[in-house]
């Protein structure tokens, strides 16, 4: 990645692996068949069904060096604005008119540092981001995750 005394419009792709384990006891709260996918712009994909064990969600984004020197994260994964873009988990369930989501997880890029992001170009290796799927309460886990529920590794 450029420095910030040499900016420019440079982007290169960042490999991420979301590791995801401990899935939720169903059913919950009255939902018997629940699915995780990833979001991709409006699509849900690899739905895996919440009675797996574990699932690796493998995609690339785009990283490049925004504004004010931070990380600037785009692709079709990547939502949010300048400053606090995010992967999005979609917990959801089949119905007769297409798939009805319920509860999504963010995970945040922006808690990503240049240092790994560079390790992990530089070693040609993927981001990893383990996640922990049960909230609290036993249910799925929901809004922006923090520790102890992920834990970011290159």
């Amino acid at each position: 990645m450029p420095s910030s005394s040499s900016r420019s419009n440079m982007s290169e792709l960042l490999t991420v692996e979301l590791i995801c384990s401990d899935f939720p006891s169903l059913p919950f709260e009255g939902r018997a068949v629940v699915f995780l996918g990833i979001q991709h712009k409006k699509d849900i994909l690899e739905e895996t069904p919440a009675t797996a064990q574990e699932k690796t969600f493998t995609l690339q984004v785009k990283v490049s060096e925004g504004k004010d020197g931070s990380p600037n994260f785009t692709g079709p994964y990547v939502f949010g604005k300048t400053g606090d873009k995010f992967l999005y988990l979609v917990w959801f369930m089949k119905t007769p008119i297409g798939n009805e989501g319920f509860r999504r997880a963010k995970i945040k890029l922006q808690d990503l540092s240049w240092e790994q992001i560079r390790k992990a170009i530089a070693d040609q290796s993927p981001i990893q981001a383990k996640i922990s799927l049960t909230d609290a309460k036993g249910g799925p886990i929901c809004a922006s995750l923090k520790a102890p529920y992920i834990n970011w590794t290159t």
